[in-house]
């Protein structure tokens, strides 16, 4: 049995913390809310928000998921949602879910602004997508985003003319992820602006959390002082004939019957009001739109009948003045366009939303047309996919890098992965070519999409071995070994890669003389940051410096500072020569 009382104290201290940035705390509180009523909507949201704040995507999205389940009429409850989904890379998932929200809040910007975040990843816009630009998952600097979150809150606002605050933001953008993360964190207890600059880039308000959603229980409500009596206004004008009057009431019954999917019945209402008033566009297009619903056999007819409006614009307006406005015109050409976009013709879809445009440009036909040129784009690369046609290139690129013409192979590869992006070896492949190359970067890029494609491809780990190995990132080089051999123990090729590392390890441990580079790129390690900045280890590191044999003794009895030091040593942080 719920016990609401208990729940509503454990909320208030999950919104304290909350407000603090204390998100891990805030979980435990809300988590404990949840346990003594899993009926309140509201606990998951807050739960969620946490969640997202961390960047626990998987969970954010559970909470979201929950969320909505328990309150399907709660619009916040679909932008937790959508947001884990964008940053899961759920594009299409978290698109339908803002869609979703924004039919039940329109006009809500963070609803709006998700959606076209969404959409923009969705077909592959350059930088839209969670974690575009290589950055391990970290959030990107989105100027517009923020402009956006100004306009809800004057904070937001206020925040962004401090040019010394937006430097630092700026900084922190282009982090990778894990670092980006810590370094906010760190940050933020000395600027906590910083976080809330960063959250409001991710389309979270802020404000709105401190309202409705982290409120606390809802106090009771002041009583209402009595109204004055107001003044009746005099109602507008009506100058509809009766001729008018009485076509919009049937097409006002035909409007609900679209609603309730009746559309046989609203066919008939929508045809009286034509018999009515004929020299009317918006009759007849709404006429169309019920066509449109009733599938695919209907199509063909609709242009048909939208053409003929389009030819008789003139003559409509001559008997009817306004009967055939730009505004009702531009409709007419969207309803093309829109059937065109359904038979996937995207060319005369496009035609048709800028014809549309020339006759009332406003801002919903400039979004469906951009969303078609997308949807266009997306449609043309899925055309292009074959892999029979990838698996020829594979081969052609194979034999290029037999005959050592790597640039070559390289391009065979490019092409093969245009024809089919989800071929795992070809990623493989090109990787060992950019290799070859010394492009050792795009080639770990390369393996890592491999192995997220498939996480048991063996050789995929010992050619990220070798590559970190050749940018001298020795840690993280033996690790990628030690993974292929995990998986296949008998595996010459990570064998010998892994004694290759240890051998190269030791010798540089020894020596007297800092490898510069080696050192520049351990410290631009998230993981060797993290060991570094971990306050036992910052011991251990001053014990050895004084008292040597008993920190030897110390980390042989730890396993975990064991392990800690063996990567430092590896990325050469630490010496024994």
């Amino acid at each position: 049995m719920a016990d609401k009382a208990k729940a509503a104290e454990a909320k208030a201290k999950g919104n304290v913390e909350f407000q603090a940035k204390n998100f891990k705390e805030a979980i435990k509180h809300f988590t404990e809310a949840i346990k003594h009523d899993p009926s309140d909507h509201v606990f998951f949201s807050n739960r969620s928000a946490c969640y997202a704040s961390l960047e626990q995507y998987d969970k954010a999205l559970e909470d979201g998921s929950e969320c909505v389940r328990l309150k399907p009429d709660w619009p916040k409850g679909y932008t937790r949602k959508g947001l884990a989904e964008f940053f899961l890379k759920k594009y299409d998932d978290a698109a339908e879910t803002y869609k979703a929200g924004l039919k039940l809040a329109p006009e809500d910007q963070t609803l709006k602004e998700g959606l076209k975040k969404a959409m923009d990843a969705k077909y592959d816009v350059p930088g839209a997508g969670a974690g575009a630009g290589g950055g391990g998952g970290g959030l990107q600097f989105d100027p517009a985003a923020l402009t956006a979150a100004a306009v809800r809150n004057p904070k937001i606002k206020e925040y962004m003319q401090d040019q010394e605050l937006m430097q630092k933001v700026q900084m922190l953008a282009a982090l990778p992820g894990n670092m980006q993360q810590q370094m906010i964190m760190q940050m933020m207890n000395q600027d906590k602006r910083v976080l809330e600059l960063f959250m409001a880039m991710q389309g979270i308000d802020v404000s709105t959390m401190s309202g409705e959603d982290f409120a606390g229980p809802e106090p009771t409500p002041a009583p209402k002082k009595k109204e004055e009596p107001k003044k009746e206004e005099a109602p507008p004008e009506d100058n509809r004939t009766p001729e008018q009057k009485e076509a919009d009431d049937w097409k006002s019954k035909g409007n609900e019957l679209y609603k309730k999917k009746q559309f046989k019945e609203a066919l008939e209402m929508y045809d009286k009001a034509i018999a009515v008033v004929p020299d009317d566009i918006t009759y007849h297009n709404n006429r169309n739109a019920v066509l449109i619903e009733m599938g695919p056999e209907h199509y063909d007819e609709v242009v048909k009948n939208c053409k003929d409006l389009i030819e008789r614009r003139y003559e409509i307006n001559s008997a009817n003045p306004g009967g055939a406005s730009f505004e009702k015109v531009a409709k007419v050409f969207q309803r093309m366009a829109s059937v065109y976009e359904k038979q996937l013709k995207y060319d005369e879809a496009i035609a048709m939303y800028n014809k549309a445009l020339t006759e009332d440009n406003n801002r919903s036909t400039r979004n469906a047309l951009r969303e078609c040129e997308r949807a266009k784009e997306k449609h043309e690369k899925e055309a292009y996919l074959d892999p029979a046609k990838a698996e020829e290139h594979r081969e052609k690129g194979n034999e290029f890098f037999k005959e050592k013409k790597y640039a070559e192979a390289k391009a065979e590869y490019d092409e093969g992965l245009k024809r089919n992006p989800k071929d795992a070896k070809m990623y493989s492949n090109r990787a060992a070519a950019l290799t070859k190359l010394l492009a050792y970067p795009d080639a770990l890029r390369d393996l890592d999409e491999c192995l997220k494609l498939d996480p048991t491809f063996v050789k995929a780990y010992s050619r990220k071995g070798a590559a970190h190995f050749f940018m001298k990132e020795y840690h993280k080089s033996l690790q990628a070994y030690e993974q292929g051999l995990k998986l296949d123990p008998e595996n010459q090729e990570c064998k010998q890669g892994r004694d290759q590392v240890l051998a190269k390890i030791s010798e540089t441990s020894r020596s007297t003389e800092v490898d510069e580079e080696q050192v520049r790129h351990a410290m631009a390690d998230p993981e060797i940051q993290q060991i570094l900045h971990d306050p036992q280890i910052n011991m251990f590191l001053k014990e050895m410096q004084n008292n040597p044999q008993e920190a030897q003794k110390q980390m042989h009895s730890d396993p975990k500072l064991q392990e800690a030091v063996s990567k430092l040593i590896a990325a050469g942080i630490i010496r024994t020569g």
